[in-house]
């Protein structure tokens, strides 16, 4: 399938901006798989295609995030290793799965958990010091792995909920989460388009330009991500997850 140069623009565009608070809250897909399957992509190639597009957000912040000292490593491996089993599992799940049903449990758990960030007004704003102990280890693995499953067939929002373990589990701010989700997220994303490319289910053009858009869209959100502060990136947080749980729920 050809693509014209108005389509790769659009789509560069379009992963610019989603790659600025992609960065931050992620949700970029939100924004991403919508434009590739107005441009004709069919939904699994659309999806597929975007995985590799959006590598480059993980790519790009894991550096900007890494020097401001944003990355607690320990404990984004503890997330990054069940993500890319997941999401290897979820990818290869995409043609015998339908998203719809997962997509409206996850919208409702959206929902239920944004709630609870809502009621403690200073969750992921102010960080809580908690030690790493076996049990804040095994539950936070068991729902990455559950993450990288939904992000694996589908993944708008995948990162945004590596946030949300991130910080009501391991009790970090914002700042925090934003750096330390990046390793799970490149193993998510990564790992889900190496199984749809085997799969013949990427548009490599539209990748190729989404991965610059989303890079230099990453690439700015981290640069400023300090200068943000954590009380607007919760706003912003909470903008995006509302529009995702939205998304998920209409047909």
């Amino acid at each position: 399938m050809d693509m014209d140069i108005a389509s790769l623009l659009i789509i560069f565009v379009a992963s610019l901006f989603s790659g600025m608070f992609g960065t931050l809250v992620g949700g970029s897909s939100l924004v991403t798989i919508p434009v590739l399957v107005l441009l004709g992509l069919p939904p699994h190639a659309a999806i597929g295609t975007d995985r590799m597009g959006v590598s480059a957000i993980g790519m790009a912040g894991l550096y900007q995030f890494h020097k401001k000292r944003l990355i607690r490593y320990k404990v984004a491996f503890i997330l990054g290793i069940p993500c890319l089993v997941g999401s290897f599992i979820g990818a290869n799940l995409a043609l015998q799965i339908s998203p719809a049903v997962m997509k409206r449990i996850i919208a409702l758990m959206t929902l239920a958990l944004l709630a609870f960030m809502l009621a403690k007004p200073l969750r992921g704003v102010e960080q809580v010091k908690r030690p790493l102990t076996g049990r804040m280890v095994a539950l936070g693995g068991l729902l990455s792995l559950a993450v990288g499953i939904y992000g694996g067939f589908y993944g708008a929002g995948a990162a945004t909920f590596l946030a949300y373990i991130l910080i009501i589990v391991f009790g970090q701010t914002f700042l925090e989460s934003a750096g330390t989700l990046k390793v799970g997220a490149i193993a998510l994303s990564l790992t889900s388009a190496l199984t749809y490319a085997a799969h013949g289910a990427i548009h490599y053009p539209l990748a190729v330009s989404m991965f610059l858009g989303s890079f230099l869209g990453s690439t700015v959100g981290g640069y400023y991500a300090d200068r943000i502060g954590n009380v607007w990136i919760k706003r912003i947080f909470i903008g995006v997850v509302l529009i995702m749980a939205v998304k998920l729920l209409l047909p």
